[in-house]
């Protein structure tokens, strides 16, 4: 079992956008957007949730709690009788708009159970427990090793990390609309064209040689997509007119955030204007939204022992990589 000594730990992961236009199901970013959990291991019961900040009131605080139950499961698979605990979450991540909250609630339950259960788990090791359960590395690879990473998923899982360009900003705006993954896949078409494979794996190759690069050339072309953001748009008024958003300073390149509701814009400069022009496309489509200016956060989840009980949120010098 644990070290009694050690009762506490604060683990941090980050947001994440994936797809990034046509690399579909492959590559994903970490940014700086956090969801951050403080569990204790408890002497006696009964054990307890407490949940803060984004979305709060969308979030349980029973056992029904995505982030208790997971790591009920996970402790079970790993033969591990967890003790009674109290858990402190504080969110930033909106739920359910395209922004890896499934993914970070996930990773942070694999963690929370690698330390109430002392099982020693390395990266490698949370990943698999956790595309076991989500199906796809896309998102949680980003939240786990921070970055931008390209991910496979096959007899094993295969992952690549590059840091993104610190002097990029991501624009994420994200509309007052819940899109459900569930919705999202089940619009898609079962089969696609040769001519739109052709077109977006030309687009993905081109769009991960720019990214790892630094260059900023053809990166507008290069987040186009032809294989789902078709079909989503549809899910979300106002999307078709967003993604042909053009001759703007300082935009890089523009795509649908993972199953959205959220939009990605890249941008290397008059970052704010291009978030308010994009929530006044989906104003004009009765959506309101929020705009947001992040960076990309390459270092992933990390965590915080014995914390104390003053200092912010997420103190960056206080965490480290698991």
């Amino acid at each position: 079992m644990m070290n009694e000594k050690n009762t506490g730990v604060r683990i941090r992961v980050p947001a994440s956008t994936s797809n990034l236009g046509p690399a579909f199901d492959a590559v994903g970013l970490a940014l700086q957007l956090y969801l951050t959990l403080e569990v204790r291991a408890l002497p006696q019961s009964p054990t307890r949730i407490d949940v803060t900040g984004e979305d709060a009131q969308l979030i349980p605080t029973d056992e029904s709690n995505y982030i208790w139950r997971s790591m009920a499961e996970m402790a079970e698979e790993s033969e591990c009788r967890l003790p009674y605990f109290s858990l402190r979450v504080e969110n930033e991540i909106p739920i359910s708009k395209g922004l890896g909250s499934s993914s970070a609630a996930l990773l942070a339950a694999a963690a929370a159970v690698n330390f109430l259960c002392a099982r020693n788990w390395d990266s490698e090791k949370l990943l698999e427990i956790t595309v076991a359960r989500e199906g796809h590395p896309d998102n949680l690879a980003p939240s786990l090793f921070g970055g931008l990473v390209a991910s496979i998923h096959g007899n094993k899982i295969l992952c690549s990390k590059s840091e993104f360009p610190k002097e990029w900003t991501a624009v994420a705006v994200t509309p007052n609309l819940e899109i459900p993954t569930e919705m999202a896949r089940s619009i898609l078409p079962p089969d696609i064209s040769r001519k739109h494979a052709i077109y977006n794996i030309q687009r993905a190759a081109f769009l991960m040689a720019q990214l790892v690069q630094g260059r900023r050339e053809g990166l507008r072309e290069a987040m186009s997509d032809l294989l789902h953001q078709p079909y989503r748009s549809r899910l979300i008024p106002g999307l078709t007119e967003v993604l042909a958003m053009d001759h703007c300073e300082g935009l890089l390149g523009i795509a649908l955030s993972g199953s959205g509701s959220t939009v990605i814009a890249l941008a290397e400069s008059h970052e704010a204007e291009i978030g308010a022009l994009i929530c006044e496309l989906f104003k004009s489509h009765g959506l309101s939204s929020r705009s947001r200016l992040l960076k990309a956060d390459n270092t992933g989840l990390a965590v915080c022992n014995n914390r104390s009980d003053s200092g912010p949120a997420h103190d960056a010098p206080r965490f480290q990589r698991l």
